[in-house]
């Protein structure tokens, strides 16, 4: 092969001619000699191309042994095998370069490698694949040596098969795959307590990182369980950042206090924006002597008035409010009144000075006052500073001696009460009972000397001073007894921890009052009377009186009378006499009375009875007198007055000019007007078919009717009058069937009643035309049927509600009763598309949600059944939905014209009926191309190699690049970025220059020119991040990718002399042979073959 340091011409095979000639010249010799070691060497060439050299070949015989074997040729590598680049994340086992060559007779050639332990080459093919994990930091080239074998033998490797060795270059480039490293941990300051904030503890924070490549080292702080606040108290401040090194410090950013926490604990991470890493910094805080004394336990004590002098009162204690190093404390009294004690300046002991006299004081409580200093000693001296002393108050109670009676603040007493008050109810006493002395001194007991048991006293026991209360034990007074009208006891409050026991007394003196405690009572239990309905006002019903034990107003003096219920407004009730009458009748109640009750027994369907207030009903019946009563806003009566010459009907006579309208005229809502018609004077405000018997409450309250009541029962019974006219069960029946039907569910049966016995009801229907084609009715049971012949079919009808009258008649009256009859759709249409395919256009760019098409279809049902719900059955790949309800189509995913530009849409609308049935439609939707895809290189990374001496202006490669919304070529347009980097012939990184910039252009078309005269001692290999932009696009379009250019190197040493010399080593015989050889452009070349030169 070629000798290193010097490359194949224009990376071609041996130049053609210079290969015949070496075949001509071993053909020349009959006898194929074996051809010993020689060497050529190229004495002079040409400059011109195509120049005829004459080679002079002094051939030296090598042996007298012929050999009859043919000159073997070496093989050859066919590659430039330095500077390959690779990452160092490349996964072990993938294939990183593949060796080629060739032997020039066709022999088949193997491959090998020698001094690498991180590849390893497959004979065959030529694969290098990575065995090693790669690793930048510890080299960032390899070079090992590989090598090419022919066979000369085809039965396998022998001594004259060719080796040709070249060594390989692999540079290494770096990735982010370190995490950053703390230096010089552990990290941990002593900080002072009072440090301003703003301080910085701690300086020495270095982090490396081994990587070149990744994000900016940073840094944060974590803050740890036992220290949560640690983050807060301390900041982290970056000192300097470079690429690989970063130094920080730690900053005080709160105030701190020894006292609370002395130890701060927290994490510093750092990040290259992939790796982390942790350590941990501690911050120590140190005491400084800045709290003042802390006092510590009660200083509250009691003393006997009695004790001696010198006895211990207290100890008081105290502590250096730092505790880090704390000082010693000493004491001394500020205020002392009456210089009852002294202080031990040291031990803090409270003695008393002199004998104490509770008396002497001016708090009645016998409470001293004292005010107590601590100071620290400073250097051995007490000081005065307010950090170094404080004061406390302190209290000494004097405790008295037993020399008071309790008192109570009155001797006697005197208090009234009724004789009905209820157990546990106090007197009105305004009284108290106190003790002047303190502790068990002070303590006494309470008791009543009470012998009739009616009253007890509260509290039992009392320190020192209490209220008193005396209560009613029981509830037996009663004014009636007149050994209970007065009561006198005696108060009695007796010491119960002292000897002698001293006591007080005090008398109670209780007046007890009268109380109406006595109900009226009655004669009899309940009470009972009889009216005809057609009484007139004030007309007498009954007397009922009470008796009451009691006197006066108490007593029957003071008794009245009144009723309550319902109806009790109908009759009126003498308060003091106790005879009743009936009332006048009010106006409400007079016009209203009928409709009232007709209201109750209707009102549970008022929904229903709406629907009436829409029917109109003319009943066409020549030979009566129609007139309408209201009974209440949904029902009406129609009364059926006969003709003058009728006179056998029992009904009152119609009004002499009734209405000349041929339809009935609504009246206001009274009673049976034809019976206010014939007698206006007999007013009454009773009606047998409204109510029968009224159930009334008789009440008689003593005290003019302010006192206690009893009550009994009253019940008024009313006579029967045949006035009434039918009323119906319901104001509305309600039925359902099916179209098509001949039956009801259930049957429909339509009923009224009368309040009159003897009346007799018939019924029919009064509606439209197609109503009576379709029902009839059994006029006397009220049961609705359907005709045989009658079709109901919903689609036919107006309405599904078929909604009429049956009027009920007794003869005299009639009622019409309403009747909803509601006809159920059967499910008996498919639904039906307005057209069976629909087309669409929508841009490529539509937004997610954009409508492309509105499918609507129609079902001759009804309800449920006529509800449309819609869906997409196929062909919308995810990419287009539709609304369930309305049948829009939109957008429901981003589309893609280059993925799919043609939909077929199968549309689907089913109703809600049981079984659903379906109708389909097809919807083609064509997508409009938008240019919206990026431009992209292919591939992403590409490479180029150029010759170290290329001229300015030579074409290095040409950008390849895609876009597939362009459609030409001429669109995109090239250019290369700022980020260029270079790597020099080691394969290190170069640092990054502006000259770079100056070396290569890239033209608009993606022509990559030299651009200035290149230097490989330089660089070796240039890395341009270039950029591709689509022209076209109405926003801004680019790609991005990363040319790769290598610099081959070019031997710039031209060779001298006109002659080629070969020089025999044996020295045996000497052959001279002139060769004709055409050479383009030969270069100093060195051919080896293991041990031979040819």
């Amino acid at each position: 092969m070629w000798s290193e340091g010097v490359r194949p011409h224009s990376k071609r095979q041996r130049p053609p001619k210079l290969r015949s000639a070496f075949q001509q010249l071993s053909r020349s010799h009959s006898l194929h000699h074996q051809w010993k070691p020689f060497s050529i060497v190229t004495m002079n060439c040409s400059k011109v191309n195509k120049m005829k050299w004459t080679l002079t070949l002094l051939i030296i015989c090598l042996t007298s042994e012929l050999v009859s074997s043919e000159t073997n040729l070496p093989p050859v590598f066919t590659q430039l095998l330095n500077n390959i680049v690779l990452y160092e994340n490349i996964p072990v086992g993938k294939v990183v370069f593949q060796l080629e060559g060739y032997d020039p007779e066709g022999s088949n050639v193997t491959f090998s490698s020698i001094g690498s332990d991180h590849f390893s080459v497959d004979a065959v093919s030529g694969n290098i694949t990575l065995v090693k994990p790669l690793d930048r930091e510890e080299t960032g080239s390899l070079t090992f040596l590989v090598s090419i074998r022919d066979r000369v033998d085809p039965a396998g490797e022998s001594e004259q098969d060719n080796v040709v060795q070249q060594p390989i270059t692999f540079i290494i480039l770096d990735e982010n795959d370190n995490p950053p490293e703390f230096q010089d941990t552990p990290y941990e300051a002593d900080v002072n307590e009072d440090a301003a904030v703003g301080t910085t503890i701690f300086d020495k924070i270095l982090v490396k990182d081994r990587d070149t490549i990744g994000d900016s080292l940073d840094l944060k702080c974590l803050p740890q369980q036992q220290s949560p606040e640690a983050c807060s108290k301390f900041r982290l401040k970056l000192l300097t950042r470079e690429a690989t090194v970063l130094t920080a410090a730690v900053v005080l950013n709160e105030t701190l206090n020894y006292n609370q926490r002395m130890i701060y604990h927290f994490q510093i991470e750092a990040t290259d924006g992939v790796h982390k890493t942790q350590t941990t910094f501690e911050a120590r805080v140190k005491d400084v002597q800045d709290k003042p004394p802390v006092f510590q336990g009660s200083l509250s004590t009691i003393i006997d008035e009695d004790s001696p002098i010198n006895t211990l009162v207290l100890t008081v204690h105290a502590r250096d409010g730092d505790t880090g190093e704390p000082r010693k404390i000493v004491y001394d009294l500020l205020s002392n009144p009456n210089d009852y004690f002294l202080l031990d300046s040291h031990s803090g002991e409270l003695r008393t000075a002199k004998p104490l006299d509770r008396e002497a004081l001016t708090d009645s409580t016998g409470l001293i006052p004292l005010l107590i200093r601590a100071r620290e000693l400073v250097n051995g001296v007490p000081s005065d500073d307010p950090l170094t002393s404080a004061t406390a108050r302190a209290t000494v109670t004097i405790r008295d001696v037993n020399d008071s009676p309790p008192t109570f603040n009155k001797k006697e007493y005197e208090v009234a009460l009724l004789e009905n008050t209820p157990e546990g109810t106090p007197l009105a006493l305004d009284m108290s009972v106190s003790d002047a002395d303190v502790g068990i001194n002070s303590k006494f007991a309470l008791r009543l000397e009470d012998v009739s048991g009616v009253f007890d006293v509260e509290p039992k026991l009392v320190t020192g001073y209490s209220q008193v209360n005396i209560r009613v034990a029981n509830g037996t007074l009663d004014y009636e007894n007149p050994n209970q009208r007065k009561f006198i006891v005696l108060l009695v409050a007796e010491e119960t921890d002292t000897n002698p026991k001293l006591s007080s007394t005090a008398t109670i003196t209780v007046s007890v009052l009268d109380a109406n405690d006595n109900k009226p009572t009655f004669e009899q239990e309940s009470y009972s009377a009889t009216i005809s309905e057609a009484a007139l006002p004030g007309q007498y019903i009954t007397t009922i009186t009470a008796k009451d034990v009691d006197s006066g107003s108490f007593g029957d003096a003071g008794i009245r009378y009144s009723l309550s219920g319902t109806g009790a407004e109908l009759f009126h009730v003498n308060d003091q006499t106790g005879v009743i009458t009936l009332a006048e009748c009010q106006p409400q109640s007079q016009s209203n009375r009928r409709q009232r009750r007709d209201l109750h027994e209707n009102d549970s369907d008022a929904g229903d009875a709406h629907a009436l207030e829409m029917l109109s009903m003319h009943p066409n019946q020549a030979n009566y007198e129609l007139r309408e009563i209201n009974t209440e806003p949904t029902v009406q009566y129609t009364l059926i007055g006969q003709a003058p010459q009728q006179p056998e009907v029992a009904a009152p006579s119609p009004p002499a000019s009734p209405s000349p309208s041929p339809s009935p005229s609504p009246l206001p809502s009274t009673a049976n007007d034809d019976k206010a018609a014939s007698s206006k004077a007999m007013t009454t405000c009773l009606d047998y078919e409204t109510e029968t018997t009224y159930f009334l409450s008789y009440k008689a309250t003593d005290d003019n009717g302010r006192g206690q009541t009893s009550v009994v029962a009253l019940r008024i019974s009313v006579t029967d009058a045949n006035d009434s006219p039918p009323v119906c069960e319901s104001p509305l029946y309600r039925a359902s069937v099916d179209e098509g039907a001949l039956v009801f569910d259930s049957p429909l049966v339509v009923k009224a009643r009368d309040a009159d016995t003897m009346s007799s009801i018939s019924y029919r229907i009064i509606g439209s035309p197609q109503i009576e084609s379709i029902f009839d009715i059994d006029r006397q049971s009220g049961q609705i049927s359907i005709r045989p012949n009658a079709s109901l079919d919903v689609t036919n009808l107006k309405s599904e509600q078929l909604i009429f009258v049956v009027e009920a008649n007794d003869g005299l009256f009639t009622a019409n009763c309403g009747v909803n009859i509601t006809v159920r759709d059967v499910n008996n249409h498919v639904p039906s598309f307005l057209q069976q395919n629909y087309s669409a256009v929508v841009e490529e760019n539509s937004e997610i949600g954009t409508s492309v098409e509105k499918l609507q279809a129609t079902d001759l049902d009804t309800g449920k059944n006529a509800e449309l719900r819609y869906r997409i059955q196929q062909g919308s790949f995810g990419d287009f939905g539709i609304d369930e309800r309305t049948g829009e189509v939109f957008v429901s995913r981003k589309l893609d014209f280059d993925r799919r530009n043609t939909y077929q849409l199968q549309v689907q609308a089913a109703d809600l009926g049981t079984p659903s049935l379906t109708g389909t439609a097809t919807l083609t939707i064509n997508v409009q191309n938008s240019n919206d895809k990026d431009p992209y290189f292919v591939p992403a990374t590409q490479h180029a190699e150029v010759r170290a001496d290329a001229p300015t202006g030579h074409l290095v490669y040409t950008l390849i690049a895609l876009d597939p919304d362009v459609a030409t070529h001429n669109a995109l347009e090239f250019a290369a970025t700022d980020d260029i980097t270079a790597i020099d012939k080691e394969g290190k990184e170069l640092p990054h220059s502006e000259q770079f910039k100056e070396y290569f252009a890239i033209t608009r078309n993606g022509r990559v020119l030299v651009n200035r005269q290149l230097d490989r001692n330089l660089f070796a290999v240039m890395r341009l991040n270039v950029l591709v932009t689509d022209s076209t696009a109405p926003n801004v379009q680019q790609g991005r990718g990363l040319l790769i250019i290598q610099i081959i190197d070019v031997n710039k040493i031209p060779p001298t002399g006109s002659w080629f010399r070969v020089v025999s080593l044996c020295g045996q015989l000497m052959m001279l042979l002139s060769v004709d050889i055409a050479i383009e452009e030969i270069g100093i070349k060195t051919i080896r073959n293991g041990n031979h030169y040819v």
